[in-house]
């Protein structure tokens, strides 16, 4: 199979696990020595302790959520190593109200023997904004290069 699609079936992989509430399943992905940024800036280290976080979330303020997840871009920066850009658009309740999150998440995958692995999972929480993107808490035209 192509490295794209594998890469994209990872992103599909998360997103389901996410929704079973599976959260061995979520943390399969992620290589022994990850890390794992979320949303509010904190760091996760390892595997075992992503685990441990999305057992605690899922289980709390995500119960029965749905998270999507939109692969944006893949780049290859070598063979073995690629940046992976998803959107991700989470629904769930608190409080008896809907809410949601829009995030950017950004992978750094490597590739181990037949399988890719996340390195780092960096997530950026996104601020909805009228005619642009979202930038240091403020609301910007999109660049492009």
């Amino acid at each position: 199979m192509e490295d794209e699609q594998l890469l994209r079936d990872l992103a599909r992989k998360l997103q389901d696990a996410w929704n079973a509430a599976d959260e061995a399943g979520f943390a399969g992905p992620f290589a022994d020595d990850c890390t794992f940024i979320h949303i509010y800036g904190g760091q996760i280290d390892g595997r075992a302790a992503v685990q441990e976080a999305h057992r605690a979330i899922l289980g709390g303020i995500y119960k029965d959520s749905r998270n999507q997840y939109t692969v944006r871009d893949i780049r290859f920066l070598r063979p073995n190593v690629a940046m992976v850009l998803l959107e991700a658009h989470l629904r769930f309740q608190e409080g008896g109200e809907s809410r949601e999150i829009l995030a950017r998440p950004t992978l750094v995958v490597v590739k181990q023997e037949d399988r890719w692995v996340i390195q780092l999972f960096q997530n950026t929480r996104v601020r909805r904004c009228r005619g642009g993107n979202s930038r240091a808490g403020q609301c910007l035209p999109r660049l492009q290069s």
